[in-house]
């Protein structure tokens, strides 16, 4: 099941009930008519309609959906919706769920529902505005994900068209796999240049407090770890990137497996989850952020001695 989160105004809460909620779960059709669809949806509400607690009952629930719905209406742009809409919509995007508008009619999308896309720098909307029966459609197929790798251009093409393209198919899935490999050797690259600039960057540590005398190689030193830790955290954002463009890479490959013959990637994904059983999984990413994390403990530790021992000596 699908855990749904529905952010709404007051005003809707009746439209929400009566009509999204029933339509998600496959008991009504969107006009409101019963039927017996089916759905995969679990609708998660709020237990508690206290000031005091809602804020803390809301973040837990959005932390626990898979999808967050915003249903736009009549009042969802006054003023005061911003410190509760606009809140829920704040800690959907900061805890990166998949956010979709549903907008009962005509109505002007809030300000609050915009951000500043990190790549454009440009204010635009957090999600994109669809139909219920797309929202529905989206949610039963979470599992498998909604990107179309296909252009809409070969979309329009007869299917005898479609089977001529098959060889330009297996050619654009191997150039993509190769691309997956390149990833790899580059973030070995990059691991092998902060493990010697690390590397360097102690040996240099231990040089400078046998050779300078106190208190500048304190100084000295200090100065190289804070130097190291933040050389530390670039290593680590530089790998959590690196995880998330691997990890899209494999979805895409996934995808073009599904039009080929053998879907090799999957399969070796769900041998590797047999073997594994219940025990837990770490990631390549898990594992590499390990090593920064180490120096920066290290550091860390040197800065604390030097802070105690000049205390002790002042």
């Amino acid at each position: 099941m699908v855990n749904v989160f529905v952010v709404h105004a007051g005003s809707d809460y009746d439209f929400v009930k009566d009509r999204i909620e029933p339509f998600l779960l496959g008991l009504k059709t969107v006009e409101g008519e019963p039927d017996n669809a089916g759905g995969s949806s679990n609708i998660l509400t709020l237990e508690s309609g206290k000031a005091s607690s809602w804020k803390a009952d809301a973040r837990k629930k959005i932390k626990m959906a898979h999808v967050v719905i915003v249903v736009l209406g009549e009042n969802t742009s006054d003023p005061g919706k911003e410190d509760t809409m606009g809140w829920e919509v704040a800690q959907a995007v900061k805890l990166n769920k998949q956010i979709m508008i549903y907008n009962r009619g005509r109505y002007p999308v809030p300000s609050y529902m915009y951000s500043v896309d990190r790549f454009t720098k440009q204010n635009r909307p957090v999600a994109e505005q669809m139909t219920l029966p797309q929202i529905k459609e989206r949610i039963d197929n979470y599992a498998k994900g909604y990107y179309n790798i296909f252009s809409p251009a070969y979309e329009k093409l007869d299917p005898q068209k479609k089977s001529e393209h098959q060889a330009e198919l297996v050619e654009q899935y191997t150039m993509f796999q190769k691309t997956s490999e390149d990833l790899v050797a580059r973030r070995q690259d990059v691991n092998s240049f902060y493990i010697t600039v690390n590397s360097a960057l102690t040996a240099i540590v231990g040089i400078v407090l046998g050779v300078v005398k106190a208190p500048a190689n304190l100084y000295v030193v200090g100065f190289m770890c804070v130097a190291g830790i933040i050389l530390d955290i670039a290593w680590i954002n530089i790998l959590t990137a690196y995880g998330t463009l691997n990890a899209a890479k494999m979805k895409v490959i996934n995808l073009l497996e599904e039009q080929l013959p053998v879907a090799l990637y999957d399969v070796e994904w769900r041998i590797m989850s047999d073997k594994l059983n219940n025990r837990k999984y770490v990631s390549f990413t898990s594992s590499e952020k390990r090593i920064p994390k180490l120096f920066a403990i290290i550091y860390s530790v040197i800065i604390i001695a030097i802070v105690v021992y000049a205390i002790v000596k002042l």
